[in-house]
């Protein structure tokens, strides 16, 4: 079924965006494959948070670059993205690393397939917990960045003549305004996944306090938050980083 639905989605990406589809289809390709090699390294012993910091670093040369081109306006999109990866892993990570964020919640110890599996993983869930959460903001961090960037770039393509300043407040200003759409999408996405929880919750009949003190509920919402934290660093980081880029290499910018 799987093969069936990915020949599905290879063909609807070939015939809508043809060219540019198919390119999309093999960076997701390799995005998968890099998920998969960063899981087995991990499982392997290497230590969780370098190896996908690296994996991250992949993912956004391969997505930004494989998608967009190798440009001046990509070249912000891209550092802003791995800036935000490395400030989420040094600041916020030892805080969710504080809060009791990795292993199994109290729904998942009581399911049927956990009774299956062993716990004795060998590996810092902490360190785990903390790379899957990164790993889960990546694209809305990378999204971001290149709608910012692109937007900075049409204006100094038009406009050689502004400055850096004018340059960045446009990058502000367009960050504003989609500011507000990608955190809902997050909150839409992160309200979809929690739907199953939430049933569970109101079928057992859990108290508001059992509730808002549910590792399973921390778990869902500490990722929406980071998530929403990743998309307003990106923001800034674009507008300031984009311009220099661009203004340094004098206007080198493939569409």
């Amino acid at each position: 079924m799987i093969i069936k639905l990915v020949i599905i989605l290879f063909v609807l990406m070939l015939f809508v965006g043809g060219d540019r589809g198919l390119t999309s289809f093999f960076t997701l390709v390799r995005t998968v494959l890099a998920f998969i090699v960063n899981v087995y390294l991990i499982a392997w012993g290497l230590p969780a948070v370098p190896v996908t910091l690296l994996v991250c670093v992949f993912l956004v040369v391969t997505v930004i670059y494989g998608q967009n081109g190798w440009n001046s306006k990509m070249h912000g999109a891209a550092f802003s993205s791995v800036a935000v990866v490395v400030i989420i892993m040094i600041a916020i990570g030892p805080i969710l690393v504080r809060a009791g964020i990795s292993g199994y919640n109290e729904v998942e110890q009581y399911e049927e397939i956990s009774m299956y599996l062993s716990a004795d993983l060998a590996v810092p869930m902490s360190a785990v917990a903390v790379s899957a959460t990164v790993l889960g903001v990546l694209g809305a961090v990378m999204d971001t960045a290149v709608a910012v960037s692109t937007a900075v770039n049409e204006v100094y393509v038009n406009n050689p003549h502004f400055d850096k300043k004018v340059l960045v407040d446009s990058g502000f200003a367009v960050g504003k305004d989609i500011l507000g759409t990608t955190v809902n999408t997050l909150l839409f996405a992160g309200f979809g996944e929690s739907i199953m929880l939430a049933n569970l919750f109101v079928k057992n009949g859990n108290t508001f306090y059992e509730i808002i003190n549910s590792k399973a509920l921390f778990q869902e919402i500490s990722a929406l938050f980071v998530a929403v934290m990743g998309c307003l660093l990106v923001i800034p980081l674009a507008s300031l980083v984009t311009p220099w880029f661009l203004t340094r290499n004098n206007g080198n910018n493939s569409q």
